[in-house]
């Protein structure tokens, strides 16, 4: 596996908001770069603001062979603080197949979640590792332009474990530099 580049985390996004005329399409993509961005940088607290998400998100997640309803803001908050205490909150999207609708937006792509070997299992601490999944989800969104919720699915059989060289591995401080300037504030719904 050679070192990838975290700056394709939003690249499907981009490429979709280059042709885009919708206006509720245009905020709906925003809104999905922008929460990609501030996640794997690990400022999933401004993921929250009352522009970006529902008061009540409601989360479905199939991951890691387990099937978890998170319902209501004290059990998403939960999910991301683990997240990012855990250190995997670091992920490179590859061929992300983005599509967006007036209900909310879908995507499929293999997830590289970058993480420490203690928090996977049979993992060596002193090693580092990218977890590749290939990830569908599905994101609806409220009249407003908010994520109402997140439906995440794997493909069980596409995951994969691999170990790889300190060099490949790419850290919380490594995509906070690559990505903090890519981060943006939401336009205003009648500016677009």
């Amino acid at each position: 596996m050679q070192k990838l580049d975290i700056t394709m985390l939003t690249r499907a996004a981009d490429g979709l908001l280059e042709h885009a005329e919708s206006p509720r399409h245009r905020q709906l993509l925003e809104n999905y770069r922008r929460h990609a961005l501030l996640e794997v940088t690990g400022r999933w607290t401004q993921i929250f603001a009352e522009d970006m998400t529902v008061e009540h998100p409601v989360y479905y997640l199939n991951i890691n062979r387990t099937s978890v309803t998170l319902d209501g803001f004290e059990e998403v908050v939960a999910f991301y603080r683990t997240l990012t205490d855990t250190e995997s909150n670091v992920i490179v999207l590859e061929d992300e197949q983005l599509a967006v609708a007036d209900w909310g937006i879908a995507s499929e792509s293999m997830f590289n979640t970058y993480v420490r070997g203690n928090v996977i299992p049979d993992g060596d601490p002193e090693l580092h590792y990218v977890v590749r999944q290939r990830i569908a989800m599905h994101w609806p969104y409220d009249e407003r332009g908010r994520l109402i919720g997140e439906h995440v699915y794997e493909h069980a059989d596409h995951l994969e474990v691999i170990e790889v060289p300190e060099w490949e591995f790419i850290t919380l401080d490594e995509a906070r530099e690559k990505l903090d300037p890519l981060i943006r504030p939401l336009p205003s719904p009648s500016s677009q």
